[in-house]
C-alpha cells in the first residue's frame, strides 16, 4: 500500500471528551478514512478498560507507554487545556504527531514555544479551532472580500448556544480559574478564532456573564466584546440556556466597508433529509446603485471548528498545506482568553498584552 493511502495509527488520551471524538469522528465520522484508532488511555483505568473493550482497541496505562510504542504514529490529546503544552512537548519530542482540541492551552508563552518546537522538529500539531488551514466558509468570505473589494471589517456579531442541565462535579469546568466565563471558554472560543481570522489582531475586551440554570458555580450565559487594532468592534454570545432545536449554530454577521456577510446553519429539513448546510450570504453594491446578493451553501462538516483529518493525514504523510494558520493566531486567542479571565469579575475593560 502506498504510504499516502495508509491510515495514521493514533492513540487517544483523555476519554471524558475523547470518547465523543472516537464515536463521532473516528469510528463513525470523517476521520475514519484517515486515522486508525490504535489505542486509548485515561487516568481512570477502569474507564479506559471499559472503553477499550467497547471499541476493541489496546489500552495503554500511561502517555509514556504510548510514546514508547513504535507502532503509534500520532496522539489524539483531549485532556483539559491547562498545562497541555507540557504534554504536547513530550509527545512531539518522542517523535509523534498530535491532533488536539480548543482551547489549545492557557499559557500563551508555553503555547508559542511548543508550536515553534513542533515546526522545528517537523512534527504535525493540529487542532480543530483554529483549524490548520482556513475552513471552507472562512475561505468563501475571504474570496468575496477580495472579489468585491469589501474593504476592512467594521463590526461583527457571532453567537452559539445550547441547553445544558449541568451539575457540579468537581471537574475543571467548575473552577472559574480553569474555566473562566464558561460559555465563552468552552463554546465561544470558536467565535474568537473565527473573528481573529476575519478581523485581525485584538486590542481590548469587555465581558459580561451570568448564572441562570446551571448547577455549576461557573457561568452559563455570557457575552464577550472585542475591539481590534484596525478599529473593528465585535461581540460573541455563548449560552448554555437556549433550546430552539438548532444547537451550536455558530451564526455570524460581519459588516465590511462595502458589504455584509451572514452565516447561518440550515437544518436538514431545509434540504429534505440531507446533511446540515451552512448558508453564507453576501450583500454588497456595484457602482452607485447596483445591489449584489450571492449565496453559497457549504456542508456543515467542513465549516470552521471541524477537525481537518484530511489535512492532518496529508501533513503527517509529508504533504504541503497551503495557507496554514500562523502560530500567532493560535496564541492570540489564548491572550484574549487570559484577558477575559482577568476581567471576569470586574466591569472594567482589559487591554490585550
Amino acid at each position: 500500500m502506498n504510504l499516502m493511502d495508509k491510515r495514521i495509527k493514533l492513540a487517544l488520551v483523555g476519554l471524558n471528551f475523547g470518547r465523543h471524538i472516537i464515536e463521532n469522528q473516528l469510528l463513525d465520522g470523517p476521520g475514519g478514512k484517515y486515522v486508525e484508532l490504535a489505542g486509548i488511555c485515561d487516568l481512570d483505568a477502569a474507564k479506559a478498560k471499559s472503553f477499550g473493550e467497547k471499541y476493541g482497541v489496546k489500552v495503554f496505562e500511561s502517555l509514556d507507554s504510548i510514546l514508547k510504542d513504535p507502532e503509534i504514529e500520532a496522539v489524539g490529546l483531549f485532556t483539559p487545556p491547562r498545562g497541555r503544552a507540557k504534554l504536547l512537548d513530550s509527545i512531539i519530542s518522542a517523535g509523534k504527531h498530535v491532533m488536539t482540541t480548543k482551547p489549545f492551552e492557557d499559557d500563551p508563552e508555553a503555547a508559542m514555544a511548543v508550536l515553534k518546537k513542533a515546526k522545528n522538529l517537523g512534527k504535525v500539531l493540529h487542532l480543530n479551532s483554529p483549524s490548520p488551514v482556513p475552513s471552507d466558509d472562512i475561505r468563501q468570505i475571504f474570496e468575496w472580500r477580495d472579489k468585491y473589494n469589501l474593504g476592512q471589517p467594521i463590526s461583527a456579531r457571532w453567537e452559539t448556544f445550547a441547553r445544558y442541565s449541568e451539575k457540579s462535579d468537581g471537574s475543571w469546568m467548575d473552577d472559574p480559574a480553569k474555566c473562566p466565563v464558561a460559555p465563552i471558554f468552552r463554546l465561544g472560543i470558536y467565535g474568537i478564532n473565527d473573528l481573529l481570522q476575519l478581523c485581525g489582531n485584538p486590542k481590548e475586551i469587555h465581558v459580561m456573564h451570568s448564572r441562570i440554570f446551571t448547577g455549576r458555580p461557573t457561568a452559563d450565559n455570557a457575552q464577550l466584546s472585542i475591539r481590534f487594532e484596525n478599529g473593528c468592534v465585535s461581540s460573541i454570545l455563548g449560552s448554555f440556556c437556549v433550546n430552539n432545536g438548532n444547537p451550536y449554530s455558530n451564526n455570524l454577521i460581519i459588516h465590511f466597508e462595502n458589504g455584509t456577510v451572514t452565516r447561518a446553519i440550515l437544518t436538514p429539513e431545509f434540504f429534505g433529509r440531507t446533511k446540515d448546510k451552512v448558508a453564507l450570504t453576501l450583500q454588497t453594491v456595484k457602482g452607485k446603485d447596483e445591489k449584489i446578493t450571492e449565496t453559497a451553501f457549504i456542508d456543515r462538516a467542513v465549516v470552521s471548528g471541524g477537525y481537518q483529518w484530511d489535512n492532518f493525514h496529508k501533513a503527517v504523510r509529508g504533504g504541503k498545506l497551503e495557507n496554514e494558520i500562523s502560530p500567532e493566531l493560535i496564541v492570540n486567542s489564548i491572550r484574549v482568553l487570559n484577558a477575559m479571565k482577568a476581567q471576569q469579575f470586574s466591569n472594567a475593560s482589559a487591554m490585550i498584552d
